[in-house]
């Protein structure tokens, strides 16, 4: 019979600051999901924290939100519905999850990982996710993918195998894989930055922007069209503006020394975003850390998603085609 995997939400509330903790547990199936049939998402609402979960238009994925206070994520999950290997990707400013769709089918690809989940995020205020009510620091967003780990990956019936969990940012995504690296290790144990920003050596907004120019004269077609779409249509100006602060005002190689776990900083061979100093830089200052390239530019997704695939292997200590229960020993 075959096995299927339950996303359970949880959501807390108080009344008071001295109220017990209530929780509210939804479940929703990956089944009907991936088979399309329509389903009415049930919803948990809370002061602190809330999520919900309803069918994808797109086959074979669920469509998930986490709310934590004020801001929601909307994250696409697909792969094995009683993964091993978690694989939670995060987007770099002004884009969205599907910046990550060369890597999300890498993973997904057979034989790549043994039992792959991916869950690609849309930041607050990004992609599909609904627009930020207020500012959002790299440390909130961190908070918010750290949240959904715990909520939608981590939160397992008793005596179910952990999996392993390797979180992937590009570019300001990097920053806060790091942070959430940094700040919340149970939920984000290794991670892969590519092209990580802001270069501490040119972290001005002129200097920035000029890079990004020159970078954008050779990405490829598809990467343009994707962040065309939603750096205009998908991402208002005014968010754009205040996360391009954030991500200016972060302090990313002051993070990484803070950082337990196993982290691989790579960046395309021809990015001029994330220069070769930058980023070999960032894997010293990181206890675990080390540095490697793959082809590309800035976004060495959709140049060198193999690349990508596996940094995502020995940032998880995972060999082609990992036992199933490896699982349970590794960190």
């Amino acid at each position: 019979m075959a096995r299927r995997r339950q996303l359970t939400t949880r959501s807390t509330s108080s009344a008071t600051a001295g109220d017990d903790t209530q929780r509210v547990t939804e479940r929703v199936r990956f089944a009907r999901a991936r088979s399309g049939a329509s389903s009415a998402p049930s919803t948990a609402s809370a002061t602190s924290a809330s999520a919900s979960a309803s069918a994808s238009a797109s086959a074979g994925t669920a469509e998930v939100r986490c709310a934590v206070g004020d801001l929601t994520a909307v994250v696409h999950v697909s792969g094995a519905d009683a993964p091993d290997v978690v694989v939670v990707l995060v987007h770099g400013v002004g884009s969205s999850a599907r910046a990550f769709d060369p890597v999300r089918r890498a993973l997904l690809r057979p034989g790549a990982l043994s039992r792959a989940a991916v869950h690609a995020i849309d930041l607050p205020g990004f992609g599909a996710a609904p627009r930020a009510p207020r500012d959002v620091s790299i440390e909130e967003h961190a908070a918010v993918v750290a949240e959904h780990v715990r909520r939608h990956v981590l939160d397992l019936p008793d005596g179910a195998p952990r999996p392993v969990v390797v979180l992937v940012g590009h570019s300001m995504g990097g920053q806060v894989v790091a942070q959430a690296m940094a700040d919340h290790p149970r939920e984000a144990p290794a991670g892969v930055l590519v092209g990580p920003t802001a270069d501490r050596h040119a972290r001005s907004a002129p200097r920035q922007a000029l890079r990004l120019a020159r970078d954008a004269v050779g990405e490829r077609p598809r990467a343009l069209a994707t962040l065309a779409v939603d750096y205009v249509l998908r991402c208002s100006l005014p968010h754009y503006a205040r996360q391009v602060r954030h991500m200016l005002g972060h302090r990313l190689e002051d993070v990484v020394p803070r950082v337990p776990g196993r982290l691989i900083v790579v960046r395309g061979a021809h990015d001029p975003i994330a220069p070769r100093r930058w980023c070999r830089e960032l894997a010293l200052a990181a206890p675990r850390g080390t540095s490697r390239e793959v082809r590309g530019r800035h976004h060495a997704m959709d140049a060198d998603p193999e690349g990508i695939l596996a940094a995502v292997r020995d940032a998880g200590g995972l060999p082609r085609g990992l036992p199933r229960d490896l699982s349970r020993d590794l960190p």
